[in-house]
């Protein structure tokens, strides 16, 4: 299941209060880079390297926050979270969750909790309680990406979890 891009919802769109809001996540790919992206990307991008991925890097934790990441589907793997007593750092992720998804100023962002398994290029893997994004009007998640956060990592050999983190 991939990150489905919806429309933004009409009334939020309308309201004089989220009209900056709005307009920032409806920004294209290089209006954001040379207004917003770091001077490593806008340098960088004007030398002609290939700069999508920064941007991608940038844009997500931009927009939903610096624990958030978006990757092609096939290296994102999950299902249910569980909780644990008596376990600070999920006590910690479910209020951070819980939080998070509150105050989310777009009723059209739709988000899950569950326990999430990342491959990455480098064969890293990292593995943990978290939200997945679901949907979003966030138009610039590339189709067969999806957005997500591990907010309390575990790692394995050690049998112990990382201390949560905000994902905002």
């Amino acid at each position: 299941m991939e990150t489905k891009i919806v429309p933004v919802d009409a009334a939020v769109a309308a309201c004089e209060v989220m009209k900056k809001r709005v307009e920032l996540r409806a920004l294209e790919a290089d209006a954001f880079v040379e207004r917003h992206a770091s001077g490593t990307l806008r340098k960088n991008k004007r030398l002609g390297m290939a700069w999508r991925d920064q941007y991608l890097v940038e844009r997500t934790a931009w927009e939903f926050g610096w624990v958030f990441e978006c990757l092609p589907r096939s290296r994102v793997t999950f299902g249910d979270a569980f909780t644990e007593g008596d376990n600070k750092a999920l006590t910690e992720a479910g209020w951070h969750i819980e939080r998070y998804i509150e105050l989310s100023a777009f009723p059209e962002d739709r988000f899950e909790t569950k326990y999430i398994t990342v491959e990455y290029k480098d064969d890293a893997k990292k593995e943990g309680v978290g939200i997945i994004v679901r949907q979003t009007s966030a138009a610039f998640v590339p189709s067969g990406h999806v957005l997500f956060a591990i907010v309390s990592e575990f790692d394995p050999k050690t049998q112990r979890w990382h201390e949560a983190q905000n994902p905002r």
